[in-house]
């Protein structure tokens, strides 16, 4: 695999190829590609255009051509008839290894182009931005599914709240995020649109555990874990509150989804959070019950406007396409 300074090389070694030295330079009309190189190759594996037809796939009067074109580009003949059979001339003994590393180079230089094309280059990196509470849970399970689907490339996923994640996107740090509507941060595209709704968790043996919902009045008195004043829900929810009547502050500030259901599970209080999140950690011993009335929340995962979508990042976002 190559990095970028390698592949710029690569370009520039497959420029030369059309001139190698003064030797390359009588007949600058000549259209020397690819296919060129190739028929040497084969004829000089083979001994014989009729050989190195089939071995190419094309017919033997095509091959003499290439070979022809390719000796009046070099201005040398490469190839001599003994016996019924090609031997190479002694300027094309000394020539052939500069032209098989020309072909070499070459077909590296087109597989590597192949990937990036594709997408599926280690010379690309997928950069992510999620929260912590799903970098640390459903990203890597996606990732595995999709690194299984579309073969090895590298990935990096950073992690942040959901401004940094907004101003990562935005200025092209990052091909792909995840932020929760509406968005704060100018430049950027909403690619998908996940709906979700605030939900208590709370240990499965809290008091309220078999409640089929929670109303806020049901939450009155009760020992409660909020996310930080700067996540807009936490104002929302005290917008609910304070409709009802309610004045009540909470228990445990969390700055993270993971961290509230982490505080929950360990029968600390109810945690108010974020549906599509807490549901990652139904492995903990904890029970999700709907709050009353509905809150709203929605995400979105996001990319910039600015900065065309890699195709790993298409395909990344195709692959999570049934995800909520």
């Amino acid at each position: 695999m190559f990095n970028f300074p390698e592949l710029r090389n690569l370009m520039r070694f497959a420029g030369r190829a059309i001139d190698i030295g003064d030797r390359m330079a009588r007949d600058t009309s000549a259209a020397i590609s690819l296919k060129h190189i190739e028929a040497y190759d084969a004829i000089a594996a083979t001994g014989s255009t009729i050989a190195a037809s089939v071995e190419l796939g094309i017919s033997q009067s095509n091959a003499s051509r290439l070979l022809q074109q390719l000796e009046d580009y070099l201005g040398v003949r490469l190839f001599d008839r003994e016996k019924n059979r090609l031997q190479p001339t002694r300027e094309g003994l000394q020539l052939g290894p500069e032209i098989r590393a020309i072909s070499d180079r070459l077909r590296a230089l087109k597989t590597a182009a192949m990937e990036l094309e594709s997408g599926r280059s280690r010379e690309i990196m997928l950069r992510l931005a999620f929260p912590a509470s799903l970098s640390t849970t459903r990203i890597p399970k996606l990732l595995k599914n999709f690194l299984a689907a579309n073969g090895p490339m590298r990935v990096e996923v950073a992690s942040g709240s959901y401004l940094a994640i907004e101003r990562m996107v935005a200025d092209g740090e990052a091909d792909l995020g995840f932020a929760r509507l509406p968005l704060m941060s100018p430049g950027l595209k909403q690619e998908k649109i996940l709906s979700s709704r605030v939900i208590c968790a709370l240990h499965k043996d809290h008091p309220k555990a078999g409640s089929r919902q929670l109303s806020v009045a049901d939450l009155k008195g009760q020992d409660l874990i909020m996310l930080n004043r700067e996540r807009p829900v936490r104002h929302e929810l005290e917008a609910l509150f304070y409709k009802a009547g309610i004045r009540q502050r909470p228990l445990l500030e969390a700055h993270s989804v993971a961290s509230a259901c982490a505080l929950a599970a360990q029968g600390l209080g109810i945690a108010v959070v974020g549906e599509i999140i807490a549901r990652e950690y139904a492995t903990l011993p904890l029970h999700f019950i709907p709050l009353e009335p509905e809150l709203p929340v929605a995400y979105a995962l996001i990319s910039g406007e600015k900065f065309p979508m890699p195709k790993a990042a298409s395909l990344f976002l195709q692959s999570i396409s049934d995800w909520a």
